[in-house]
């Protein structure tokens, strides 16, 4: 492959000059996505598109001006439905929306809802498509809410406070921090990261009525201080991987889904004996043949890469520099031949080629700018 080096991309103020509607198929190699932006110089939501022959992305477009799109999820149910974190006046809040397909507004505002969190960093949607769950790092907590038929969202059914009762013993541990809220793998129970006191909670859960149960037991315990950040369920049901982002390490976990159990089974390193002090994990994408999964690691800038193994457990192969500061998000194109990183502090979103067969990146092909990048979801 030629490893061309290039980047292409418009200053935030020519963004709103360009318009073009995101279709559900726009050929046979381009696919479309949406890329969430954050921090002080985020501007919102973006649409763009992605050629996978070329492995670039086309100039992105603003789809709709709302701060804090830290993460967005489809609803599995309503493909057109589109949710969002994002921030009101200082609170926690989710904002659904249609894709429209149209140029002159590719996101139509559904609704938004509030709870009484901060900072919201994680949403997803139940397999029901009518529930939707909020994970708040500021405050550390968790709300959900249902949607009905058209996909709007009711205001907060739960919000679920863990408060400073409990937390771990780093630094950055100094109370409860949800860093994640996941379906887990059979439909029955919701899994929550918390960041801040190095646990998984588990509910029981009623997409119907978007209530949460405390299971038996209530939450599984990681290693002290490893603090745990997001989810990886592998397609068998059985095997869960955790990030964990202070001791930058992977979990193997075992879920039984019947008891809605956890159990640990190992743990491996993200990081090369020489890594510098400080380093956190940030994200992971398994591939679609689930034989190999990667996670990023921050202050080193670098991804790491694993062959999955027949029992499940992880065989590190690869270390890659990035050429991206602060990665928040990672995922693999439909192709399987591309990595997307989105990078908050380069304002950009990076592209590295990926051989299917061995699972190999190689050194990023190109990039495109875009002020605060931090999630990208392919439409």
């Amino acid at each position: 492959m030629n490893r061309r080096h290039f980047a292409f991309g418009l200053p935030a103020t020519a963004f709103a000059l360009r318009s073009f509607a995101i279709q559900p198929a726009l050929s046979l190699h381009r696919k479309a996505a949406f890329i969430g932006t954050t921090g002080k110089e985020a501007q919102g939501i973006f649409q763009t598109s992605f050629d996978a022959k070329t492995g670039t992305f086309a100039p992105p477009d603003m789809a709709a001006k709302l701060p804090g799109n830290d993460s967005m999820t489809l609803n599995p149910r309503q493909r057109n439905r589109l949710y969002s974190t994002t921030v009101v006046n200082g609170i926690a809040a989710v904002q659904g929306f249609e894709i429209t397909g149209n140029a002159e507004q590719p996101l139509r505002p559904i609704n938004q809802q509030t709870a009484k969190g901060s900072i919201p960093n994680f949403v997803s949607i139940d397999p029901s498509g009518r529930m939707a769950m909020v994970a708040d790092w500021g405050s550390g907590d968790v709300s959900t809410y249902r949607i009905d038929r058209n996909g709007e969202l009711s205001p907060y059914v739960e919000h679920i406070e863990y408060g400073a009762d409990h937390h771990g013993p780093q630094p950055a541990q100094p109370h409860s921090r949800s860093h994640s809220i996941l379906t887990a793998p059979g439909g029955r129970f919701v899994l929550v990261n918390d960041f801040g006191c190095d646990r998984i909670y588990v509910y029981a859960f009623n997409a119907e009525t978007a209530k949460l149960t405390p299971h038996d037991p209530p939450f599984y315990t990681a290693a002290p201080g490893s603090a745990p950040r997001h989810l990886v369920f592998h397609p068998n049901g059985k095997w869960i991987y955790c990030n964990n982002e202070l001791s930058n390490t992977v979990d193997l976990l075992d879920w039984d889904a019947k008891r809605g159990t956890l159990k640990f089974r190992e743990s491996v390193s993200t990081l090369p004996l020489d890594a510098p002090p400080k380093c956190r994990t940030a994200d992971m994408a398994l591939s679609a043949d689930s034989r190999f999964l990667y996670c990023s690691v921050r202050t080193l800038e670098s991804f790491v890469t694993y062959a999955v193994q027949p029992d499940g457990t992880l065989r590190r192969i690869q270390f890659l520099p990035s050429q991206g500061v602060e990665n928040r998000c990672i995922t693999l194109d439909s192709t399987g031949r591309w990595l997307i990183a989105a990078n908050q502090r380069s304002n950009d979103v990076s592209v590295l080629p990926r051989d299917p067969k061995t699972g190999l990146l190689s050194a990023q092909v190109s990039s495109i700018k875009l002020p605060g990048a931090c999630y990208v979801l392919w439409a």
